[in-house]
């Protein structure tokens, strides 16, 4: 009887080790799971805010050439310049917030919280 015992815990404790990896292994999947699916929105996300800074600066490259092609036409014609250099400086600032935001949500694209994740448990 007294030899049963030791084997009884070795086994218990071998089962409890394999269900503590099956249990690390399933949340390690699901954080990968929430992660790929934020990868996802992310990339739908600056796929818009990119296509949206296209415009922005396509319309910087027209109100340059609009510049251009009113000063050639009115050679002192400072009212249009003026407003035209503000609508210019307002779709500078709308890019340089776009930008900015895409380089914010770049960030989430390497999984920063699985290798968090995966550090810890190789360290442990």
């Amino acid at each position: 009887m007294q030899e049963q015992e030791p084997e009884r815990g070795i086994f218990t404790d071998t089962a409890t080790l394999f269900s503590l990896v099956w249990v690390s292994f399933q949340d390690a999947a699901r954080l990968l799971g929430l992660e790929a699916h934020l990868v996802v929105k992310t990339l739908v996300m600056m796929v818009l805010l990119g296509v949206l800074l296209g415009l922005v600066m396509a319309g910087i490259w027209l109100s340059i050439t609009l510049m251009v092609i009113a000063s050639l036409y009115e050679y002192t014609g400072l009212g249009m310049m003026l407003s035209i250099c503000a609508a210019t400086l307002i779709n500078v600032v709308c890019a340089a917030a776009l930008f900015l935001t895409l380089k914010r949500l770049a960030h989430r694209l390497t999984f920063p919280q699985t290798r968090l994740a995966v550090r810890t448990l190789l360290e442990e």
